[in-house]
């Protein structure tokens, strides 16, 4: 029987633009509930979702990846209503050796949008602890997973590759404030606007209160998210009903609100940019799916930016993580090694125990027919038992010692079968 291969299946930002990824993210394609039954059909052994703002994953396990993959594809056509030429340019695909660096690198953010970001590692655990909850990973994604937070642990502790700001949300920050500088904007002079109570929405405002801003006020469907998020940074609060009020009084807005529903619409917006007398606006729309209808951005003395924009901006200040990145390239080689030889020795634990157990049997059997023709003290008993078991481990100590070795031969399958065959373990 083949054994199981891992893979990776998704579209991500440097393929696809956040039209594509946000059909794909609204339209239900991929759920945990949808790779349940992918492993019941017995399409997947093992499956994980990764779900972010820059990607939408699949990472798992099959006896035949290039089948998984055909079906998964299938389904992110039919839910999104792509045609299968428009998503394809849009998909990557690794497997085996080159999903496990692939994966390494994501925890650690290097194929991140910003080089180094540290909320990535937090998404991929979070994406983890949801798949043991609902038990859809198993010994190989638990292993590769567990080693690729090492291998981010191990990056951030030898590397600068995360020094700096590295977030995306910091890197939305700077670009608000270069656009408030070319305004001759004093940042102290701004009120400040965060849509949102979730993660990105706690790193916008903590970044907007670090650099002073003359106001921050956070607005979000929940009143207890926006009470909760808003107290730890002294900020306002408005819900939903009131966002109109708070456009009103804001100079810089960051949306960066879930659910995948539009938040600002030109229509709705449009009389409010008018009572504020078409001063400068500045948007900056975090969310995917959007946060912002794109037309917002038509409107006069308004700046509308998405996630697909703060890449340029953030590349001044990456080289220098680039560079650290070279280094930790080297660390990712090296844990991928690590891993792939622990997988490799997977395929052989099999045989090692039914060769264990067909000893272990044996034994027992000998053992108590011999017993029972004689009449042994317990004494005797005893230490005929400690006897041979002691033979048993050392007649076995060359066939497991060989065993254990079988995946590091370029003959690793035939060798397993011809110990199988040798001791009639089949």
């Amino acid at each position: 029987m083949a054994t199981a291969e891992i893979f990776v299946l998704g579209v991500g930002h440097r393929e696809a633009g956040v039209e594509i990824r946000e059909r794909l993210q609204g339209s239900g394609a991929f759920t945990t509930d949808a790779l349940f039954r992918f492993q019941t059909a017995g399409v997947l052994d093992e499956a994980l979702l990764i779900s972010t703002c820059n990607r939408l994953e699949v990472v798992g396990t099959s006896r035949d990846a290039a089948s998984a993959r055909e079906r998964i594809e299938e389904r992110m056509c039919f839910f999104s209503g792509l045609e299968p030429e428009e998503l394809q340019p849009c998909v990557h695909f690794y497997t085996g050796e080159d999903a496990v660096e692939y994966l390494f690198r994501v925890a650690a953010g290097l194929d991140s949008r910003v080089v180094g970001e540290a909320q990535i590692l937090g998404q991929v655990k979070e994406a983890f602890r949801e798949a043991m909850l609902f038990r859809t990973v198993g010994p190989m994604i638990n292993r590769l997973f567990h080693k690729s937070f090492q291998t981010a642990k191990r990056i951030r502790s030898e590397t600068g590759v995360a020094s700096g700001r590295v977030s995306v949300a910091s890197a939305a920050i700077a670009s608000s404030l270069e656009a408030l500088a070319a305004a001759g904007v004093s940042v102290a002079d701004v009120n400040a606007l965060v849509v949102g109570a979730g993660e990105m929405a706690s790193l916008l405002a903590s970044h907007l209160k670090t650099q002073g801003v003359k106001s921050l006020t956070v607005l979000s469907r929940s009143l207890g998210r926006a009470q909760a998020l808003a107290s730890r940074f002294g900020a306002q609060v408005r819900t939903l009903p009131q966002l109109g009020e708070a456009l009103l009084e804001s100079d810089v807005v960051f949306t960066a609100a879930g659910g995948g529903a539009r938040v600002l619409l030109k229509d709705e917006i449009a009389p409010i940019h008018a009572r504020r007398g078409g001063k400068p606006w500045w948007i900056f729309d975090l969310g995917v799916p959007r946060n912002a209808e794109g037309a917002v951005g038509e409107l006069e003395n308004v700046t509308l930016m998405n996630v697909d924009a703060f890449s340029a901006e953030a590349e001044l200040s990456l080289e220098r993580r680039r560079s650290e990145a070279l280094r930790a390239d080297v660390i990712i080689r090296e844990e991928v090694s690590k891993f792939k030889e622990w997988a490799s020795a997977l395929a052989t634990r099999p045989t090692i125990k039914d060769l264990t157990f067909q000893a272990e049997k044996a034994r027992r059997v000998e053992l108590q027919r011999t017993i029972s023709r004689n009449d042994f003290t317990e004494k005797e008993i005893q230490s005929l038992d400690a006897m041979t078991r002691a033979l048993v481990r050392r007649l076995l100590h060359h066939p497991l010692m060989f065993t254990k070795s079988c995946h590091r031969h370029w003959k690793a399958e035939f060798n397993l079968g011809m110990v199988r065959r040798i001791f009639g373990l089949d």
